[in-house]
């Protein structure tokens, strides 16, 4: 991003000193504004903190690779442009740098000139695939603003509907017979359907426009999964289902917002009751290293068709359409997964026709700069 002077930022993550100042001062002079970070944790950290336009990194340093902070950046800061700095440029680092969400590599030695092109090619490379994006979006929001537009409008009408068919419902009393009465009671859960589809659509639309969910603080994620397990542990003892948690202790902070968390557990745990017969089992397991925690939800369920895999974050999707009481408002994996985005993490989905499905949910960890890089990325 650029900063208060309108200057593109540029991150510089190598232990070389002069490296370090040479950059800066050819950069600096080339109308750029730069940070540098000599440890790759606290390259990471700066780089969450400032959101960078590009960040030349080196390959080879202590306690973190190049190639593990390329990888890391790349997934939190989609945007930024990431160059490695090697003095062993061969062919197959370039390629795993390539791999792992690197734009280009810089092999040492290099003159000021090799770095100002670099950087200059690099940034206007950013600009057009922020241009694509902005129109993409424009697009997307012409159509979400029809929609929520229309949401907006059905929304009294339904509250009224409802209300009559209450009240239909209470003045008839014992008068209406039986049949009648489950006709009443169909209408009502499909009006019930129709508000919960109008307020999910409303919610995922406050999320993109960023009104839903603004105050994120630091939190620990055990009680959130916890609160969630909590709630949904009546559900299913009901459907005959057990619930197991894995959570170790200790696990790192979080920065987010405890309510939409817990709905994104408890809309994913819900899902996997819908599709996991009697006797089966939904297991909440969670592991960490020193920048993620990955937290999965996985069932013995009956798992998704392949061709249904890729289909199941768009809106309105619905992957059990053959069996009607798995009703629902076809957006609750989109608003986990605009969630999950809000909050700068990820969800991922496998699974096995017959066998099961599992959720895994990626969250960043607030970063402690003292703490010493000890683990490996998965």
């Amino acid at each position: 991003m650029t900063n208060k002077s309108g200057k593109h930022l540029i991150l510089i993550i190598d232990d070389e000193e002069a490296l370090r100042d040479g950059c800066s001062q050819v950069l600096e002079k080339a109308g750029y504004a730069v940070l540098t970070a000599e440890q790759g944790i606290e390259g990471i950290k700066l780089a969450r903190e400032h959101l960078p336009d590009m960040a030349f990194i080196d390959l080879k340093m202590p306690n973190i690779s190049g190639m593990e902070i390329i990888e890391i950046l790349s997934r939190d800061i989609p945007d930024i442009v990431l160059v490695m700095i090697t003095g062993f440029a061969t062919i197959v680092s370039a390629v795993e740098a390539m791999q792992k969400g690197a734009y280009d590599y810089l092999p040492k030695p290099f003159n000021p000139d090799q770095l100002r092109v670099l950087a200059k090619r690099g940034l206007e490379h950013r600009n057009l695939k922020i241009e694509t994006k902005r129109l993409r979006v424009e697009k997307d929001l012409m159509e979400r603003n029809f929609i929520t537009f229309v949401s907006h409008e059905m929304r009294s009408p339904l509250v009224v509907i409802r209300q009559y068919i209450e009240a239909l419902n209470e003045i008839a009393g014992d008068r209406f017979d039986k049949d009648v009465k489950e006709i009443i009671d169909r209408c009502r859960k499909r009006i019930q359907n129709l508000e919960e589809l109008v307020e999910h659509w409303l919610d995922i639309s406050r999320i993109e426009d960023g009104t839903f969910a603004q105050q994120k603080v630091s939190l620990s994620l055990d009680s959130i999964i916890s609160r969630s397990v909590e709630e949904m542990i009546p559900l299913c003892r009901k459907r005959g289902i057990s619930l197991e948690t894995n959570i170790p202790q200790k696990l790192p902070q979080i920065t987010g917002d405890a309510e939409s968390l817990v709905r994104v557990f408890t809309n994913i745990i819900g899902n996997a009751t819908k599709y996991t017969p009697e006797g089966g089992k939904i297991t909440v397991t969670c592991q960490h290293d020193e920048f993620y925690i990955n937290v999965s939800i996985a069932d013995t369920g009956m798992g998704i068709p392949p061709d249904k895999l890729s289909l199941i974050f768009e809106p309105f999707f619905r992957c059990g359409e053959k069996n009607e009481k798995h009703s629902g408002s076809g957006l609750g994996l989109t608003f986990c997964k605009k969630i999950m985005e809000s909050h700068k993490g990820c969800i991922a989905v496998s699974s096995k026709e017959g066998e099961g499905t599992t959720f895994v949910l990626t969250f960043p960890s607030q970063i402690d700069p003292e703490r010493k890089f000890s683990g490996t990325i998965s």
